[in-house]
């Protein structure tokens, strides 16, 4: 009996040790799955290069659409470089430089450009510079090349300036990365609805309160407070000073007013070009009166829009003026040069009699049917 009871003992001792044993060696494979883990897992980028990468990239896209960045944003980001086009399915990006001093192209190269040997050349032959399916005179452009979008070198730290006659639009890479993204504007959808009626088509427009910058946007209140720095505190005054800038110092825009789609530009791109429609140059004011926290609204005319403000204090001499919630407000139309708010009278006043629709992004994202009493629905 004594035999039994110590054999039993001793395989449970023995049992245990086992255990034990396995025991340890799982919490050591354990740790060191987990250290090889912890050793290969990818490193968080920082912050500050996930944003260089995005103000590059759309840096680049600004560059491809010259109708909402023009000619001077070019010259100031790649000087005689242009970007000819970006085909992002095979990430190349197609660049010309006119003929030029071979030591100015290499420092074109160097300053736009992180690694030269990532750069595919053209070959110039019979006055043609050709690269790959490519070519172009040379009499253009002496050298053709193409990169990678990651290769290219936008800094971030660069300012652009656009001179106007009485003061300067200054906007930096990090504010115009905002823009581009939303971040600065009101947003939302784009194309509005008007409701079915069986008597007419049916309608739909863009959405123009989506573009309008919303407060304390660096670039438009360093603009307004250079154009409001002489300007007393009277309101009027200072409303009418805005005005003056947009109708005077901003170009009408007839290829947009007459082109095929619209053409809706960021308060920004309208700077940056100089010139608008009837659409952007709306969208430029609206923006600006952000920035002094003053009343306006939208209001969609046939073929037409325009920005309207509280009537206060302003004149009515020309009845260019609309009631909204029981309210007076007086047209501030851009698209008139030395347009004298509650003064100036309109070639075709009747346009501004025809409002359909009624919009206020600054207190609601809707567009009111004048008509019907309806709000539009979006697409």
């Amino acid at each position: 009996m004594s035999d039994e009871l110590f054999n039993s003992y001793t395989k449970s001792r023995l049992n245990f040790k086992s255990i034990a044993i396995g025991v340890i060696a799982f919490v050591g494979l354990s740790c060191a799955a987990y250290f090889v883990y912890w050793m290969s897992k990818p490193v968080p980028r920082p912050a500050d290069d996930i944003l260089a990468e995005q103000i590059r990239d759309n840096a680049v896209l600004m560059l491809q659409f010259r109708t909402f960045s023009g000619e001077e944003f070019r010259q100031q980001v790649l000087g005689k470089g242009r970007l000819e086009k970006y085909v992002k399915v095979n990430d190349e990006a197609f660049f010309t430089y006119p003929p030029a001093d071979e030591n100015e192209f290499k420092d074109f190269i160097a300053k736009s450009f992180y690694d030269v040997s990532k750069i595919e050349f053209g070959t110039t032959a019979d006055g043609v510079v050709k690269l790959g399916d490519y070519k172009i005179p040379s009499e253009y452009a002496a050298h053709f090349f193409r990169t990678s979008l990651r290769n290219i070198k936008i800094p971030r730290e660069t300012t652009l300036t656009f001179p106007f006659s009485t003061v300067n639009y200054t906007l930096n890479m990090d504010e115009m990365n905002n823009f581009i993204t939303d971040a600065s504007v009101y947003g939302g959808r784009l194309v509005a609805q008007e409701g079915e009626r069986t008597n007419r088509p049916m309608t739909v427009f863009a959405n123009h309160g989506i573009m309008i910058a919303k407060p304390g946007e660096p670039s438009l209140k360093r603009l307004t407070d250079d154009l409001l720095k002489d300007v007393g505190p009277d309101r009027e005054t200072r409303i009418q000073r805005l005005v003056d800038f947009v109708a005077n110092e901003v170009e009408y825009s007839f290829t947009e007013a007459v082109g095929g789609r619209e053409t809706l530009k960021r308060p920004n791109e309208t700077l940056m070009t100089r010139n608008g429609d009837c659409s952007n140059k709306t969208i430029l004011i609206a923006s600006l009166l952000e920035q002094i926290g003053e009343e306006y609204i939208l209001l969609y005319c046939p073929r037409h829009i325009t920005v309207a403000v509280p009537q206060g204090n302003f004149p009515n001499e020309n009845k260019v003026d609309y009631t909204w919630n029981d309210r007076q407000w007086a047209v501030a139309e851009t698209t008139m040069q030395g347009f004298q708010v509650g003064r100036s009278r309109l070639a075709k006043p009747e346009i501004l009699q025809l409002v359909n629709f009624v919009q206020d992004p600054k207190h609601m994202n809707v567009i009111f049917d004048v008509n019907s009493g309806e709000f539009l629905k979006f697409l």
